[in-house]
Parts: C-alpha cells; structure tokens; sequence
C-alpha cells in the first residue's frame, strides 16, 4: 500500500521506484497485482506520467487515513515505551497512602513527568478486589489474596505500635508483648477486623489477635486514623497503628510503643491481578517500588525505632 501511495504522489513510475527502493520492474509488477486483486484499474498509463483512477483516488483517500492513523498509534506506542505517557492506578492502605506511598509517588513523577498517577487509599479487602476486578493495576495491602486471583507479593513486614494516652503507665515502656494487653481498652479503625497480621507462622486478622489477647473492645470505631488519634489524645484508650502511621500520632498527649516485633507483624503485600500483563508504565512502577523497598530496607527505616 505505501508503493501505491508513493506512486499516486509522485506520478513516476521511475521516480516512486527509486523512492521505494525497488526497480521500476518491481514496482510495476507490485501495482499490476494490485489491481488484479481489487478488480479494477488504479491508475492510468502516460508514456511519461500516470494518474490515478476515479477507483484509484477512492483507494487513495482510505489509504492515506488509514496510513495516518497506523502513524498515529505506532507514535502512542512509542511514547508508551518509552515512558512519554501510559497511566497507573494503585490501591493503597490508607495508612501507607498518608505519608509512606507520596514518597514514592513524587520520586517517580520526577523521573517520568508525563505518566498519569491515580490512587485510591482503601482498606486491605477493598485493595484485593479492586486489583481481582482489574480496577486497579496495583495494590499494597495486609492480605495476600486468593492465589487463583491474584499475584500477590511479600513486599515487607512493618512493625505494629501501640498509642496510649500520655499519662498512661504503657507510655513508659519502649516494648511490650502482646500478653501485656489483656486489660487494655482498645479503639478500633473501621476495617480492622479484616487488616492481617504475622504472628509467628500464622497469618490472621489483627482484631482476632487482640481479641484472643484479652484486649477491652472500648467500644469506639472510627473511620479516620486522626479521630482515633484524637480519642487517643483524650484518654478513651489505646489503638494499635502501623508505623507508617507513626506521624499522624505525634502529640504531646500521646506516647507510642512497640509491640514486639517476634511476635507479631503487618505484612504488606504487593500484589496484581492473576494472569494480567501490566504495562510498560505499570511495570517500571512495581520495580520501582521494589526498589525502593530494597533501599529502605538497606538503610534500616524498616526497623523498628520510630
């Protein structure tokens, strides 16, 4: 189709055969098949010319559209491999998404300006089944998912701390164990009953762990991590929080301790969904979190020293 183009422009047979870097004998066999195929003549022979048909200038027209819009989507595809544009979606725990995922977020943008960011800060089951639905590319959250679902990967393991109000006798402590909860009034997020959590072999739900502990349900759940900081603050208990969540918590009212970190742990979970081919912005995002944790984890902000 492009030798038909380029003979349609130029008008020569020796002129489009140079051009299309085949002999004029070539070129003329190329278009005689041609107009077998379509049934109809496309050009009319001049001893020193030729012209395009009433047929050939209907073929012209369609070709040089579809011609253009190939160019068009190649160029897309160019720019979406090499980074010049493409779209990634996340769906993040909100208590990463607060001050851990920016982080990420920003360092990526600078390196690729032009992909579009979109995230969502919801809780871990809402994480999973946006990533099933295929809403999302990828998530970060505390539950590994069904396997024939979703590919789901161990990222890291954060440790979990314990905010009490500042007078409380906790706050003098820089660790404690879970036993030394039995008695404690707690103050429940929204969602904790499904937020998952290591505790030696065993992954199970954090409000299962606490509960068996011999924790006292306050009461109180809140959708918002500053209104149980708030509460907190105020004296009504103590919350459990993940350490990416340590800045929210940073009041003269409140103390934070750790919870012993061989005895339990939130495992985060960087996961896609099963059998999907992410995209080439998609993919250097999830190595880019890799490698980020990687670093983070060299560094030691892992640890737990808050």
């Amino acid at each position: 189709m492009l030798a038909f183009l380029v003979l349609a422009e130029v008008k020569k047979f020796t002129l489009a055969a140079e051009r299309c870097h085949m002999t004029q004998s070539a070129l003329s066999q190329l278009i005689g098949r041609l107009e077998e195929r379509v049934g109809v003549r496309l050009f009319e022979r001049g001893t020193r010319s030729v012209s395009l048909t009433p047929e050939g200038e209907r073929l012209a027209v369609s070709a040089r559209r579809i011609t253009s819009e190939l160019e068009n989507v190649l160029g897309d595809l160019h720019a979406v491999a090499t980074l010049e544009q493409g779209n990634v979606s996340l769906a993040v725990l909100p208590s990463l998404a607060a001050f851990w995922i920016p982080q990420i977020l920003r360092k990526y943008r600078e390196k690729f300006p032009k992909i579009r960011l979109r995230l969502y800060d919801v809780s871990s089951a809402r994480c999973h089944e946006m990533v099933r639905l295929g809403v999302v590319d990828l998530s970060l959250s505390s539950q590994p998912g069904m396997p024939g679902e979703v590919d789901a990967e161990l990222l890291f393991e954060e440790p979990l701390y314990i905010a009490c109000p500042a007078g409380h006798p906790m706050g003098a402590l820089k660790k404690i164990s879970l036993q030394a909860l039995r008695g404690i009034r707690f103050i429940h997020m929204q969602g904790t009953s499904k937020m998952m959590v290591r505790t030696g072999t065993e992954i199970r739900p954090v409000k299962q762990v606490l509960t068996d502990a011999g924790i006292i349900d306050e009461g109180l759940e809140v959708e918002h991590m500053a209104t149980q900081a708030g509460l907190v603050a105020a004296g009504f208990g103590v919350c459990l929080m993940p350490k990416f969540s340590l800045p929210q918590f940073k009041s003269p009212n409140i103390r934070t301790v750790l919870l012993d970190t061989d005895a339990i742990v939130r495992p985060v979970y960087l996961s896609k969904r099963k059998g999907a081919s992410l995209s080439v912005a998609a993919t250097e995002f999830q190595d880019f979190v890799r490698k980020w944790v990687a670093t983070e984890t060299d560094t030691r902000l892992f640890r737990s020293n808050p």
